[in-house]
């Protein structure tokens, strides 16, 4: 369905649910009822492109290392990391290349971690196409697990 057919649909007033029309890739078309307009529909379309890391987003697991590099070219994912053992107040960096990231971006990174210690996560460094991640533990005792590291980058 686009756009054209889409109003035309909705003015008709026979349903009203969002669809996502087929002329563009980035539009979510909306109706909204307004008893200011003759025919009490107003139809709206959504730019929905900064909504893709929502529903782009991977996963990669780290398979030899804690300090073994990652590709992962979307702008959201998740990288489990190789079993961590870092000591007490100790800290691993590793490098996500990831062809969506640009020198300017701002990456938010958070952990998912169950096991002894207190694992944190940072961004050391961002580039364009590759960021760093460093992993420290925060705790008394040794991590023993993976950790998640849940990233979203802000272009």
């Amino acid at each position: 369905m686009d756009i054209l057919n889409f109003i035309s649909w909705v003015k008709k007033g026979v349903r009203y649910v969002t669809t996502v029309p087929t002329d563009t890739g980035v539009l979510l078309p909306l109706a909204a009822k307004d008893a200011t307009r003759d025919d009490e529909w107003l139809t709206l379309a959504l730019n929905a492109d900064g909504l893709k890391p929502l529903y782009n987003k991977g996963t990669v697991t780290q398979l030899t290392s804690t300090t073994t590099p990652v590709t992962l070219n979307t702008p959201s994912g998740v990288v489990t990391s190789f079993t961590q053992t870092l000591a007490s107040l100790d800290e691993v960096t590793f490098t996500i290349t990831n062809s969506v990231v640009k020198t300017s971006s701002v990456v938010l990174v958070s952990t998912e971690y169950v096991g002894n210690g207190n694992a944190d996560v940072t961004v050391s460094t961002v580039a364009n196409g590759s960021f760093n991640v460093t992993i420290a533990n925060q705790g008394s005792v040794a991590l023993n697990a993976v950790v998640k590291v849940h990233f979203f980058i802000v272009a």
